[in-house]
């Protein structure tokens, strides 16, 4: 995949074989619906691992061959720094329908209850 400086930075965080890692599990989804249109391609596999639960379930990341990782140090990461909020492209429609974007996109917004 192409080098952005997301996967830069990344990279400089969480090491090159975890973002090689990332992008073969991304890479091993696709289904020619959520891969038509990818924008940037690093915030693409994030998304489709986050949708697919490849990082956040332990059976997930073994099936990966992705190594342990400590899932809320590198999701707090994810939304901190990986700017998924202006990705433009195809993703996880059913993940993104469950909410499972949520976290990563919705970190600003703050919810007002109605009394």
């Amino acid at each position: 995949m192409v080098n952005s400086k997301i996967r830069e930075k990344f990279v400089k965080d969480w090491g090159e074989e975890l973002a090689k890692k990332i992008e073969e599990a991304a890479n091993c989804h696709r289904n020619g619906v959520n891969d038509q249109n990818i924008g940037e391609p690093f915030q693409w596999a994030l998304l489709i691992c986050i949708g697919y639960e490849c990082l956040s379930k332990k059976k997930y990341r073994e099936v990966h061959r992705i190594p342990d990782i400590n899932w809320r140090k590198l999701k707090k990461w994810i939304r901190d720094n990986a700017e998924l909020e202006s990705y433009k492209g195809y993703l996880d429609w059913f993940g993104l329908i469950l909410g499972k974007y949520n976290y990563y996109v919705l970190k600003s917004k703050k919810v007002v209850k109605n009394n």
